[in-house]
């Protein structure tokens, strides 16, 4: 009976050790350094203040990129979504063949150098671009994308979009098939079945696609440093630049913990909305 239960321990130890090394203790000593002060002659100094968060949320510059930022990231979560909702669908649907060349295709960008593939949608929507060149076809020159929101997030909606198909045709596939059948013997509509019966059934597969892309993309780096410009500034931009340019980390640790907490915030908020939601559909 010891034995027993010391298994699931011994099975779970491994991955905890790892987690408290590589997670755990970095966030603590990240926490205990946003703490201290900093000069520019004397550096860190190992002293308790708030005036790096005070700094961070009393001056309206540093309040507009956190709103930039998170709104930043709910746009990409979204668009997501959107694209990729309907290819969820049709891999519940589609042969054993189409499914792998689709899921092939999905997991395409995931296999390109992030500085690759951005350099290369910076090359599209830049000027003298495929983008630019297309609208000057149609009579309307001169328009770029480039160093813009919008470029920014059609380059964090292509490498992040394969994580919501995946996550989404995951709880798909875990569904009765004889549901949505069912339904629609009943008299509802195609439109009727999605909504009321698939649409619930695949909020776990959204909840989980909508957290990783909105973690993934609030902490992105490169795609918002290229594609956005140096006008562009979100809080992966400003935290390289206070800790790698300026040498300031304490503030550069108030930035990533403040980001961290936010992030986990609404995540949490995200799931208890679709644990409601999934609890409100399932007399259904």
């Amino acid at each position: 009976m010891m034995h027993r239960a010391l298994t699931p321990a011994l099975l779970l130890a491994p991955a905890t050790l790892l987690f408290l090394l590589f997670f755990v203790a970095p966030f603590i000593t990240l926490g205990i350094n946003s703490f201290y002060d900093y000069g520019r002659m004397s550096g860190i100094i190992e002293v308790f203040t708030l005036k790096n968060y005070q700094r961070l949320w009393l001056d309206d510059y540093y309040l507009a990129i956190i709103g930039r930022t998170f709104r930043l990231s709910g746009t990409v979560a979204v668009m997501t979504l959107l694209v990729g909702y309907p290819v969820a669908l049709y891999l519940l649907a589609a042969s054993a063949r189409a499914k792998s060349l689709v899921i092939a295709l999905i997991l395409s960008p995931l296999l390109i150098s992030v500085i690759v593939r951005t350099f290369g949608w910076a090359v599209i929507l830049g000027k003298n671009g495929l983008l630019e060149s297309a609208f000057e076809v149609i009579g309307i020159p001169g328009i770029t994308f480039l160093h813009t929101e919008a470029a920014v997030v059609v380059g964090l909606v292509n490498v992040l979009t394969p994580f919501v198909v995946l996550a989404v045709a995951t709880s798909l596939q875990s569904m009765d098939p004889a549901l949505p059948l069912a339904a629609a013997s009943l008299g509802a509509s195609p439109l009727r079945v999605l909504w009321a019966v698939i649409l619930p059934l695949s909020l776990p597969g959204i909840t989980a696609g909508l957290l990783i892309v909105f973690g993934l993309a609030s902490a992105s780096f490169v795609t918002p440093a290229v594609l956005g410009g140096a006008q562009f500034k979100v809080l992966s931009v400003i935290m390289y630049q206070q800790a790698i340019v300026l040498q300031n980390w304490p503030f550069a640790a108030a930035i990533a913990v403040t980001l961290l907490v936010i992030v986990l915030i609404v995540q949490g908020v995200q799931i208890g909305v679709s644990e409601r939601a999934a609890r409100q559909a399932m007399p259904l």
